[in-house]
């Protein structure tokens, strides 16, 4: 009798410390807040996906180590031609958890090509990612946010799905990091994706104030991907996104 009873004794605390250690699991620390405190993510954290267009490029670094110390992460459309400039920085992003997208080899117009150029535009540099990060690239930035019939065909015939975006910053126009910073404050709302520019110093400058009050505000900043799947949402191949979809219908 003895023995039975130090038998279910010893079970219950097994028990509680693979409950423990289930709790933990479920908890995952975001950065810092206003205070310097660490907070719980909830499930309910609203989202929003800044996203940089026209890298790699000397700034691009300096972004992610914002990304780094805040706990965030970005979505980097890369053209093609320049990843060989930057490879280190290319494969730092991914490493980091950050995603890239195609954004075209050389910068063309893809809604003036062909589709057999439009699909060399995109596989070349899609190739040029997987061989330097071996990560599959299922994101299209189309240049200049133009967009076609032709365009959106080779895209589901990539399967790849086809991102621009709910606020413009404006950035390659203004060039001026108070105008960047101003832009995306006034548009951040649960589900925005933000169109920004790593090619240039002063977006980066922006940065350094628009990702920490973003995350002092209680957004998470993901990626592209992770704002229109979140919560079972699904995206469909060759389809044009702008911002986070509805969230599915609950089953009875």
């Amino acid at each position: 009798m003895q023995k039975k009873l130090l038998r279910a004794f010893a079970l219950l605390l097994a028990a509680a410390f693979f409950a423990v250690l289930a709790g933990c699991g479920d908890a995952r620390p975001t950065a810092a807040s206003a205070d310097g405190t660490a907070d719980m993510q909830s499930a309910t954290q609203p989202m929003i996906a800044l996203t940089f267009d026209d890298g790699p490029s000397i700034h691009t670094a300096r972004l992610l180590d914002l990304f780094a110390k805040y706990g965030g992460h970005g979505t980097f459309c890369v053209i093609g031609n320049r990843i060989d400039l930057l490879p280190d920085t290319v494969a730092r992003t991914v490493r980091e958890g950050n995603e890239l997208a195609v954004h075209s080899w050389d910068h063309c117009q893809l809604t003036r090509l062909g589709a057999d150029k439009v699909t060399e535009e995109i596989e070349t540099t899609r190739q040029k990612i997987f061989e330097l990060t071996g990560g599959e690239c299922t994101v299209l930035r189309p240049t200049y946010g133009a967009v076609n019939d032709t365009l959106m065909r080779v895209a589901k015939d990539l399967d790849m799905i086809v991102v621009n975006w709910s606020v413009d910053t404006l950035d390659w126009k203004t060039r001026d990091a108070d105008a960047t910073y101003r832009a995306i404050m006034q548009g951040a709302e649960d589900g925005a994706i933000i169109l920004c520019h790593d090619l240039y110093g002063e977006t980066v400058d922006a940065m350094e104030r628009v990702i920490p009050e973003l995350t002092a505000r209680g957004y998470r900043l993901v990626t592209v991907t992770e704002l229109l799947t979140a919560d079972a949402r699904t995206v469909e191949a060759g389809r044009l996104y702008r911002k986070q979809g509805p969230k599915p219908a609950a089953e009875e």
